[in-house]
């Protein structure tokens, strides 16, 4: 391979803090939150900020709900949940979920598999519901005179004064799903919502439009418990590529009222995918419904008036690969036009519509994109509206795209600015009055901090700082660096070093990596360096990771190059950074490893398997060996189906070559894995025994696709150390 063009950007560097203390699997085992205080929300009036605290009740801790007032700044208790006692048939009040009622005088809270209203003037608390099923996925009603909840996979109301209940569907089981998101929806599209949830009320309280999911023609998974003298068998619906889909529904269901009056939404046979959220015009007259055909390359907007039984088409976006989605049409108060997000230039960017569907401007533009996904914003919301003021505040990667800056735009497309200043990740919550924000921010130097702003960006104060947690220890240093490759745009990376780096020394590298769709590893935020990887700095190894095509942030054509031919582009530009690291004199062109999880698992599979003679070794942790065996949605969204594209899920796939093999391999997984199945590993490991290829395989018992628990993760990062050690 051609020898890339080098460039080493050295505007951020964090250097070793100066400590002593060395890290152990009991320090980095321990996973303190990024903040001291959570669940940051604005009172509904916006007159204060609300989160929880930790505070210690007879030798237990739980949470206190405290408020923050934004005129005096002084803090107080709003809520402190008694102690149970058997006296009173009580229990102990979950805060965890909190939901403030649209009047901000009583909070939604959990307990004991139930709903719970706190009333906090009075301190008061009514119980809701009293049974031994859970209530999943609540809300209040607009007007805050309901609850809405699925149970037993139907729809229920609950109201917050009588406590009458009333079931609003009735044909909910185990297959057929009202309200909430089966597995496959909820790992695909929950992105969209950050929940289950698959309802959304009618502004004026009255109706509730809700998605239905029907598994009865889904094939089955089994995923066996093996801790038990008798093993039970949980068998998971589970559609792998080409599989049949479940198949949604869209009605609309009376909420008030003795009578149950449902009307079911038109589909045509085309649409495959229903989105789980949807939106209402302010008279709540009709809901936008968001479909999807198969390819995931046609999204539809429906505008349906229930009353009327007409859906007519508001909008429709059509891409040669796919479409991201991510948000619904936002109406405006007005009644007169919504707020649209769109990857129609290649960026994520704002557009005003009229409410007959017409184009009347667009809000921002440039090759830059508004951060529309759930996991990495903080809002809630890809864009916020200040609605007095005519503001719509986002973050974005308008700065750099290792960033995330808050931005503003008027809602007639008028004086755009960037109102974060410093380098480094910064997301926004903005107060219903739109006369504040709140900040969250942290870098690769500095510790998350919640901040509270005015609107214009200038700060007022400072809620929450978090001291840095290795200030004492002997701590890597990383510093950010950048790639040219023969026609690729530059690539970025990070590159993690000892505390006492030697440049006179020969290092061997770890490349870490993820590699897919839809994620982005080298950012400047203080998650980029995780404890793992200064363990494994102090114990003489560099780490460095990469974002190469197909990763997120970078815009759509960026993200479409590994279109039906997952892996390839993606190896390119690895061995592209691998060949910028033996460049560089301290670091050993011989001793190269590679692991990473999931689609990282995935990519160090691919990349041993088809550039074997590049790294020493490797750890692939829960990897797809073959698309074959993954999920529907996110499968065909990038590679289509088998049938549709047979060449292209054989080149992408470790197994197809995996007597290709020959660097020293780790497999690790969970036997309750439901996202990526055991039956990846199993098939692997077959083709490795039948081509002669050694290995070693780590199985852990119960976990599932991401280890939890201290004994599972202490063990499993023992594990990666002690190869590495062997093996580099």
């Amino acid at each position: 391979m051609k020898t890339p063009s080098i460039a080493l950007l050295l505007t951020l560097t964090l250097p070793g803090f100066g400590g002593t203390n060395r890290f152990t699997l009991d320090v980095i085992s321990q996973s303190p939150p990024d903040t001291n205080i959570s669940r940051v929300q604005w009172h509904p009036y916006g007159h204060e900020v609300t989160y929880l605290r930790p505070v210690i009740q007879s030798g237990r801790t739980n949470n206190a709900l405290f408020a923050h007032d934004i005129a005096t700044g002084k803090e107080r208790i709003v809520f402190d949940p008694p102690i149970p006692s058997p006296a009173t048939n009580s229990s102990w009040l979950s805060l965890a979920s909190y939901q403030w009622s649209p009047a901000g005088d009583a909070l939604l809270v959990t307990g004991s598999n139930d709903l719970w209203l706190v009333f906090v003037a009075t301190r008061g608390i009514t119980r809701l519901t009293y049974d031994r099923e859970t209530e999943h996925v609540p809300s209040f009603s607009p007007d805050g005179q309901r609850v809405a909840f699925v149970k037993r996979n139907n729809l229920f109301v609950v109201d917050a004064k009588s406590r009458r209940q009333r079931q609003l569907t009735t044909d909910g089981s185990e297959l057929i799903l009202n309200g909430k998101l089966n597995w496959v929806y909820g790992e695909e599209f929950s992105h969209l919502t950050g929940t289950d949830r698959a309802y959304e009320w009618s502004p004026d309280g009255k109706k509730i439009v809700f998605l239905q999911l029907d598994e009865r023609c889904v094939p089955e998974y089994p995923i066996t418990d093996f801790l038990r003298a008798h093993p039970s068998v949980l068998r998971q619906r589970y559609p792998k590529a080409g599989d049949t889909n479940p198949v949604p529904r869209v009605a609309v269901v009376s909420a008030v009222g003795s009578r149950r009056s449902l009307q079911l939404m038109p589909l045509s046979p085309n649409i495959e995918y229903v989105l789980p959220e949807f939106s209402w015009t302010p008279d709540s007259q009709s809901a936008a419904v968001m479909t999807l055909n198969r390819a995931q390359n046609e999204l539809t907007v429906h505008l349906w008036n229930p009353a009327h039984g007409k859906s007519s088409v508001l909008l429709n976006e059509v891409q040669p690969c796919w479409i991201n989605v991510f948000e619904p049409p936002r109406f405006l108060k007005d009644g007169q036009h919504f707020v649209w997000l769109s990857e129609r230039d290649g960026w994520f960017h704002c557009y005003l519509y009229r409410r007959d569907g017409f184009l009347e401007r667009r809000l921002t533009r440039g090759h830059w994109m508004i951060e529309p996904n759930f996991s990495q914003r903080w809002s809630g919301r890809p864009f916020e509206i200040d609605a007095v003021e005519q503001w719509l505040y986002f973050s974005a990667t308008e700065r750099d795209p290792r960033e995330r800056h808050i931005c503003r735009v008027r809602l007639d497309g008028t004086g755009f600015e960037r109102i974060s200043k410093e380098p480094g990740t910064h997301f926004q919550k903005l107060a219903p009055t739109g006369s504040h924000f709140l900040e969250n921010f942290s870098s690769l130097d500095t510790p998350p901090s919640i901040r509270l702003c005015r609107a214009d960006g200038t700060q007022v104060s400072t809620l929450d700082q978090r001291e840095d947690r290795w200030r004492d220890f002997a701590a890597a240093q990383t510093e950010f660096h950048e790639v040219s490759a023969p026609n690729v745009p530059r690539l970025y990376g990070a590159l993690t070093k000892p505390a006492d780096f030697n440049p006179g020394k020969r290092y061997p590298v770890i490349v870490h990596l993820y590699g897919g769709p839809h994620a982005q590893l080298v950012r400047n935020h203080s998650g980029l360096v995780t404890p793992r990887h200064h363990l494994l700095a102090q114990e003489g190894f560099l780490v460095w990771s990469l974002d190469g095509r197909g990763s997120w942030g970078r815009g759509h054509d960026w993200e479409t190059t590994v279109f039906k031919n997952l892996g390839t582009n993606e190896l390119a530009d690895q061995l592209a950074g691998v060949a910028y690291l033996k460049t560089l004199p301290f670091v050993d062109p011989n001793r190269f490893g590679i692991w990473g999880w999931s689609y990282g698992g995935y990519m160090t599979l691919y990349a041993l398997t088809h550039a074997p003679d590049v790294f020493r070794c490797g750890i692939a942790g829960a990897p797809v060996t073959d698309w074959k065996f993954y999920d529907t949605i996110y499968t065909e969204r990038y590679m289509r189906t088998p049938k549709e594209n047979p060449s292209g899920y054989k080149s992408s796939s470790p197994l197809a070559a995996a007597d290709q093999l020959k660097a020293r391999l780790l497999i690790i997984h969970g036997t309750a894995d439901d996202n990526v199945h055991l039956q990846n590993t199993m098939s692997f490991i077959d083709a490795l025994v039948k081509a002669g290829r050694p290995h070693e395989i780590q199985i852990q018992p119960g976990q599932m696709h991401g280890f939890t628990g201290a004994p599972a993760n202490q063990f499993l990062t023992q594990q990666i150390v002690d190869f590495f050690r062997r093996n580099l």
